[in-house]
């Protein structure tokens, strides 16, 4: 299926009705597209209340769990879209097909709707984060790596790959001492290779109460948004 094909109207449910055409209208939108072998596929979007005329993008990568529908919703919601305000962009959350973001159903999903939006919104294609939290943290290094020309940045949140990171673009890493999964001193260790590999990277230590603490990561969010506009400026 070619990307710009997920967002035909005819394959188009916005906000539980049958829609015309992406959403245009500021805030945040449930859509649903059927995939080539007609399965129902999701993702809530969040629009700018003054879009640019070329906006950055943010793609957000949900937990583990059994999704239920638009499973991205909450972390887009809760999380990236108020702390990223600032930077006018354009975010998105798909919902996994099952299982790991590196699975190549949802990786191919992942990256199809990804170029979908850069053409249905005009999006500045050097100016993509990824970014996600637990599973979806690495869900953002698997991809980040595999499609380096895809993504000027990464903001992984609460979970890091036990082996290598091949991933080269920018990363703001937030994790919490408290998380009883990931070992914080895991974290260390990666920023501190990074570093000295010539690499890009910032590690925010956030006071979340554990893993689960999803809310705990709020505050220490809203850095990331001049660090994105930082680096996002280079390339203009």
């Amino acid at each position: 299926m070619l990307p710009a094909a997920l967002l035909e109207p005819s394959r188009l449910h916005v906000d539980g009705a049958p829609a015309s055409g992406v959403p245009r209208a500021p805030g945040i939108h449930d859509v649903e597209t059927r995939l080539a072998d007609g399965r129902g596929a999701r993702f809530t979007l969040s629009l700018p209340a003054k879009m640019p005329s070329a906006p950055p993008l943010v793609v957000v990568l949900h937990y583990a769990g059994q999704p239920t529908r638009f499973y991205g919703r909450p972390l887009l919601e809760q999380l990236f879209a108020p702390a990223l305000a600032a930077l006018d962009a354009v975010l998105v959350a798909p919902e996994s097909l099952g299982g790991q973001w590196s699975d190549s159903a949802n990786e191919a999903w992942v990256i199809g709707l990804l170029d979908a939006i850069v053409a249905a919104y005009g999006i500045d294609a050097t100016r993509v984060a990824l970014g996600g939290y637990s599973m979806g943290a690495l869900g953002t290094w698997h991809l980040a790596a595999h499609y380096p020309e895809r993504f000027a940045a990464l903001v992984p949140i609460a979970g890091i790959p036990a082996g290598a990171i091949d991933a080269v673009q920018p990363a703001y890493m937030l994790a919490s001492p408290g998380d009883e999964l990931f070992d914080f001193a895991r974290f260390d260790e990666l920023a501190a290779q990074r570093r000295a590999a010539g690499y890009e990277v910032e590690l925010a230590r956030v006071p979340a109460r554990g893993h689960y603490d999803v809310g705990g990561f709020r505050a220490a969010l809203d850095a990331v948004a001049p660090w994105l506009a930082a680096r996002w400026s280079r390339t203009r």
